[in-house]
């Protein structure tokens, strides 16, 4: 569990929150480049290995390791480092970390430590506070730690209370988390502590470390000895179980005046965790239940036809036997015949815009072009049924072409020459009279303007806008896409992004779509399935909507983003909303697995392949299996020597364990890395640093 643990408010037990902040302050150091040391410890006076040292971080305070049984120890430091090695009982020794150095042997002597009401000899490992070493397993996403802590008789009087304080360390990013501490009261300092806060030591405002109290008892002594044992298990949530962890512990003594003593030990390096090599991989869904989909939504739209009518030279009125018009005016009334016969559609207006050729008086020119708007408006609006005309708004607007679109149409027909003729003409006369009896000037004029370019614009264009309620077509939709996505629909986002084929493009689509709907649950659910079949998966996308109320396909999609986001808890989460069929039964298996659940799952994972099954095993514990299955895989695989390692490892069979790991990483160097971080076999890499 995640804990900001109190500290007593009493004085004594604010100075032991001052040493443990104290302890879990890191300072940075300047980035150097990182080297392997490693060492022995050994007894000045008999030369004996010491198990049990705790190596410090003098710079950072930080304990970064713990002697074996044979007194060795492995750190990466820099040169320059400080580095504290020290065991209650014994001197501490600091030694400064040289460039040149990759080996160094330590001897430390015997100090007899006198500390008031106790006395503590370290003459023996059993003659101090020491937790086991253990492991820090995996469990989804929890990192489960269980040990014991011998206490010696002779290290505690009745007047003390022990806080062992144990925090789970990510050394890849840096980060640390207390979890829960061990409170350890001699009977005396209980009741004491009882009765400075006036017999109500267990309430709100009482002991804040009151809830994690043991009261030291003679069932709690270890049978033959003197010793007292304090049994201890917790687990601690983390995102990130792929990375590297420590579990260092801090612990201190205390009576009700001062800390007597104070100690640092890491008792985990790596983690436990062969579910790490379990590969699997799940394809995600659309929404393929209609009952989500969005339905189409009835919008007021705004459509244009354009029509071209030929007028006669200064006449107001078209010729409608003319067969440019009467082409042209059949395309408008099947325009309008194709709304009205739209039972969802409404035809409210008719505007017509039109443009004449610069050519002439320019007053002249707008009062024929408005005369012809006029009169087109007034014969095209009888192309409209008489019941849809009562409510409609008509409308005509005239212009006159500029002398600019005269050399703009010259340019595009590739006459630079002429055109920067016509440019000159406008820059020089600002009138537009002007500019029309000068342009008579030009050697051109007659033979070319005359002829070809003022007839293009004499040639009226029309434009009907008509707005309907309907629902646009395919092809319409990708039109208004490419004017403005804003304008699109639920529906119609959902109609343009199921017809896109490319994933790219078909990913834009759902991002703009889940900026316009956030809570577009169909578009969020389309795009998360995308992203995880891209191997890409955002577990952030369905996680407003997938929960009880969610449908299964977005439960179900969610679970898969999260899995393969390392998320494994919060994926199980999920599991009681997905129903377990066909579909869906080898998710929930994973899931379950992933999560440290094996009952009734073992058989169904075992099918996905000999290596899910035998790092199933592993993660069950049941090594012996797991060690013949091995013999199945392939030779050639390093894989298969890394978990051969690992088989041998547990069951004890050191020789044969150092051996498969060696030829593992020789088969994979970047199977050292890893090895560092696996609570698994790291301790056979110890073995080897030091060969």
């Amino acid at each position: 569990m995640k804990s900001n643990i109190p500290f007593a408010c009493s004085g004594v037990s604010r100075m032991f929150q001052i040493v443990v902040i104290f302890l879990l302050v890191s300072v940075g150091a300047p980035a150097q480049e990182v080297f392997r040391l490693t060492g022995t410890v050994v007894d000045k006076d008999t030369k004996e290995p010491l198990l049990g040292v705790s190596v410090t971080d003098s710079t950072t305070r930080r304990g970064i390791a713990i002697t074996d049984l044979d007194g060795r120890f492995a750190v990466d430091v820099h040169s320059g480092s400080i580095l504290r090695f020290s065991m209650v009982g014994l001197k501490s020794q600091i030694v400064k970390v040289k460039s040149s150095q990759k080996h160094i042997k330590v001897e430390m002597q015997q100090n007899e430590v006198a500390l008031k009401e106790m006395v503590v000899s370290a003459k023996r490992i059993t003659d101090k506070i020491q937790p086991e070493p253990t492991d820090i397993e995996v469990r989804g996403n929890y990192l489960h730690v269980k040990t014991r802590v011998r206490v010696p008789r002779e290290m505690f009087s009745r007047n003390n209370r022990l806080v062992v304080q144990p925090v789970i360390c990510n050394v890849t990013r840096h980060e640390e988390q207390l979890m829960r501490p061990m409170v350890y009261d001699a009977r005396t300092y209980n009741r004491t502590q009882d009765r400075l806060y006036d017999y109500r030591m267990n309430d709100d405002k009482g002991d804040p470390l009151a809830r994690y109290v043991v009261v030291r008892s003679d069932e709690m002594r270890e049978k033959g000895r003197t010793n007292d044992i304090i049994g201890y298990t917790d687990s601690s949530y983390v995102e990130h179980v792929k990375d590297n962890y420590t579990c260092n512990v801090y612990m201190a003594i205390e009576n009700y005046n001062r800390i007597i003593y104070r100690d640092t030990t890491i008792i985990a390096q790596g983690t436990v965790n062969p579910l790490r090599w379990f590969d699997y991989s799940f394809a995600a869904s659309q929404f393929d239940d209609e009952s989500y989909w969005p339905k189409p939504e009835v919008q007021l739209r705004d459509s244009r036809g354009e029509v071209n009518l030929r007028f006669p030279i200064s006449k107001a009125q078209f010729d409608d036997n003319d067969p440019n018009n009467v082409e042209e005016i059949g395309k408008m009334r099947e325009q309008i015949d194709q709304v009205m016969s739209n039972k969802d559609a409404t035809l409210h207006s008719l505007a017509i815009e039109g443009t004449s050729s610069p050519d002439g008086r320019y007053n002249a020119n707008l009062q024929l072009a408005q005369k012809r708007m006029d009169y087109a408006v007034q014969y095209l609006s009888r192309l409209v049924p008489e019941r849809a005309r009562r409510n409609m708004k008509f409308s005509s607007e005239a212009s006159v072409a500029s002398w600019s679109r005269v050399a703009e149409l010259l340019r595009a027909d590739s006459l630079p020459g002429e055109a920067r003729q016509v440019e000159e003409v406008i820059k020089r006369w600002r009138s537009i009279d002007e500019q029309s009896r000068n342009m008579r000037k030009l050697p051109f004029y007659h033979s070319l303007l005359m002829e070809k370019y003022l007839p293009r614009l004499r040639r009226v264009g029309y434009v009907m806008n008509y707005s309907v309620f309907r629902q646009l077509t395919i092809d319409e939709i990708r039109q208004l896409y490419g004017e403005d996505y804003r304008q699109l629909s639920k529906y119609e986002f959902f109609r343009l992004y199921r017809e896109e084929n490319d994933s790219i493009q078909r990913e834009k689509m759902l991002r703009q779509a889940l900026e316009m709907y956030p809570s577009f649950m169909v578009a969020a659910n389309d795009l998360a399935a995308l992203l995880i079949n891209r191997q890409a998966a955002d577990p952030d996308l369905l996680r407003p909507f997938a929960g009880k109320e969610a449908p299964m396909v977005v439960n179900a999609n969610q679970m898969i983003a999260l899995l393969n986001a390392g998320l494994f808890t919060a994926a199980d989460s999920l599991a009681a909303f997905v129903p377990d069929n066909e579909r869906t039964h080898m998710l929930l298996a994973v899931n379950a697995v992933l999560n440290g659940r094996f009952d009734g799952y073992y058989e169904t994972v075992a099918s996905t392949g000999l290596r899910n099954q035998l790092v199933v095993l592993l993660a069950m514990k049941r090594d012996e299996e797991a060690l013949k299955l091995c013999q199945q895989l392939p030779d050639s695989d390093a894989m298969t020597h890394y978990l051969k390692a690992i088989c041998f490892n547990r069951l004890e069979r050191i020789s044969e364990a150092y051996d498969e790991l060696a030829k593992a990483i020789q088969m994979d160097p970047s199977l050292k890395q890893v090895a560092h971080t696996d609570g698994d076999v790291n301790d056979l890499l110890l073995d080897k640093e030091h060969k």
